[in-house]
């Protein structure tokens, strides 16, 4: 199903959301694999939560993930969008929690990771969907994350990470 084709529904307080059975799908695959890779547990933080997920190991706070899944291949495009709403979160959550903020994105082929502090915050656009899907205009500030700097779960710098 395309971005612009999704309905919404309401959460029980009535606010919307538009999180769909395959966005839960693709993320609990990245989940399980995180998992593995660091040796930690991945727990969300709940529904409209600004972030998605936390990390932990040894019962200790080790991390703040941010997870996307995209519908196509890494080499597809250069970049990958972060709205600025997010990166601000992930931000904040990094510096009051004291530990890692990662953007994680599925690929159709691949996950990579970037640490917040390696995603440069003046690569800002205003783009989105043309269509209405979750606001008037879905058109909101974003920055442009190129996929060519992430880490890839399968590289070897991808097992220090996630350290407490």
């Amino acid at each position: 199903m395309k971005y612009e084709e999704r309905a919404g529904s309401l959460h029980t307080d009535g606010t919307p959301i538009f999180q769909q059975q395959q966005d839960r799908d693709g993320e609990r695959l990245v989940v399980e694999r995180l998992k593995s890779a660091w040796g930690c547990e991945i727990e969300p933080f709940g529904m409209l939560a600004p972030i998605d997920y936390f990390a932990t190991r040894h019962g200790r706070l080790s991390a703040v993930l941010e997870i996307k899944c995209r519908s196509h291949a890494q080499h597809t495009y250069e970049t990958v969008f972060l709205n600025v709403r997010k990166w601000l979160a992930l931000g904040l959550a990094q510096v009051g929690m004291g530990v890692p903020a990662i953007f994680v994105v599925k690929f159709t082929d691949a996950i990579g990771y970037i640490r917040w502090e390696d995603i440069p915050g003046n690569r800002l656009s205003i783009l989105g969907c043309s269509r209405r899907v979750k606001s008037r205009s879905d058109i909101e500030p974003i920055i442009e994350v190129r996929v060519g700097e992430m880490v890839w779960l399968s590289d070897r710098r991808a097992a220090r990470d996630c350290d407490d």
